[in-house]
């Protein structure tokens, strides 16, 4: 060797083993898939390859999928009071684990009276009444957001009962928004005012982000039973909707097929307020006793095969209560968000939040309750105060979900 190759070789600075890590993309999204959320937000400032790879598509859909498939995606809060009137705003939430302190904010959509529809691993579903109404998927944990403008039939002939979400990156990376609509006959009284009368007959849109575009009145069906389809629960790839009669429906996104759905028979005295959501997999619907102050609640599961709903739990609240010392008098309490919560780890729980703000979080499996403090001093303009028997309670995930 030559002493001008020598000194050329003598000057090359030898990488370290970070460096060498850092260059072989493969292995680096490996690594960097596994941690944390939270985590990779901040390693975004870490170099402009991390902040580019972190940022991208690919590496989000391939952390997320990470998370689902190793059972390491849970809701880390709940949200209790959806609606929030002006921009910043504090959320009212109830946390699920000790990391979390505080929700981010949607001060990003800059939209005033936001009302949060749904929740599906990680995207929320949400809807402005300021002006036209519009609605917007968003994800707060990386700050993101799309308007989506829905298609406008003839408002004369049809009614919008509901608007629902779609989305499971386990198989695709892409969401699916569906719009219902209900026919209206119209006809004129005595004096020719004219009168709107609700039929059976409804017609559903398919927003695809994939495309971007809407297959308007692609599914037509009838229903002579009452549905809340503005109140959807998405598992399994289909999207569920409560009933209060013996039959309701599902919609299976894949195939859009609808297919009928059983609902549990209730007892006369089982009719106050009821909770339908999911966790942990399964379908589940909780149904209190009457008067809604009793606190006394069943606890349904949908097996599998849609056949039939089962008695999972049975829980008495006041009992629990009472051993407490937390009956007030007069039983002078609200209830302000009730949801199951589903862990193989900690066992299944039933959380209850008082309007006061007492939360009752009872493990089944333990037959233990905790007791703790929720401010729910923010806005009072939600929509537990106008639909009661029905609690919305939407699930804090944080993915780097993109919309």
């Amino acid at each position: 060797m030559d002493m001008a190759s020598y000194r050329a070789s003598s000057q090359r600075r030898v990488k370290t083993p970070a460096e060498e890590v850092a260059d072989m993309d493969d292995l680096l999204t490996e690594i960097l898939r596994r941690l944390p959320t939270k985590t990779l937000l901040q390693f975004k400032l870490v170099s402009k390859q991390w902040l580019s790879l972190i940022s991208s598509p690919e590496f989000s859909i391939s952390h997320t999928r990470f998370l689902l498939n190793e059972g390491l995606l849970k809701p880390s809060a709940l949200f209790l009071d959806v609606i929030y009137k002006q921009p910043p705003t504090k959320f009212v939430f109830l946390p699920l684990n000790r990391d979390t302190k505080q929700l981010p904010l949607l001060d990003f959509m800059n939209a005033p009276d936001i009302k949060i529809m749904q929740s599906c691993t990680g995207l929320l579903l949400c809807t402005c009444d300021y002006g036209n109404q519009n609605y917007f998927i968003c994800n707060p944990v990386i700050k993101k957001f799309k308007m989506i403008s829905l298609p406008r039939p003839p408002m004369l002939e049809y009614q919008l009962v509901g608007v629902n979400l779609a989305f499971d990156p386990r198989k695709s990376p892409y969401y699916k928004i569906i719009s219902i609509w209900q026919e209206v006959f119209l006809e004129k009284d005595e004096e020719n005012n004219c009168l709107r009368h609700m039929t059976s007959n409804f017609s559903m849109d398919i927003y695809s982000s994939e495309t971007d575009s809407w297959s308007v009145s692609k599914i037509k069906f009838t229903s002579e039973v009452a549905i809340q389809f503005d109140h959807a629960v998405f598992l399994n790839g289909a999207i569920h909707w409560d009933s209060t009669a013996r039959e309701s429906l599902y919609f299976d996104v894949g195939t859009e097929c609808l297919m009928p759905m059983p609902m549990p028979k209730l007892r006369r005295r089982y009719s106050g307020p009821r909770y339908f959501g999911e966790s942990g997999g399964y379908l589940h619907l909780a149904v209190g006793r009457k008067p809604a102050w009793r606190l006394i609640f069943r606890v349904y599961e949908l097996i599998e095969n849609y056949s039939r709903w089962f008695i999972m739990y049975r829980v008495d609240f006041e009992a629990e209560m009472q051993s407490f010392n937390l009956i007030p008098p007069y039983r002078n309490y609200n209830l302000f968000c009730l949801t199951v919560l589903c862990d193989e780890n900690k066992g299944d729980s039933v959380v209850a939040v008082l309007e006061s703000g007492m939360t009752l979080y009872y493990n089944l499996r333990d037959e233990e309750m905790e007791v703790m403090e929720v401010r729910t001093d923010g806005p009072k303009a939600n929509n537990y105060l106008f639909d009661r028997a029905r609690f919305r309670c939407c699930e804090y995930f944080e993915t780097l979900a993109r919309v």
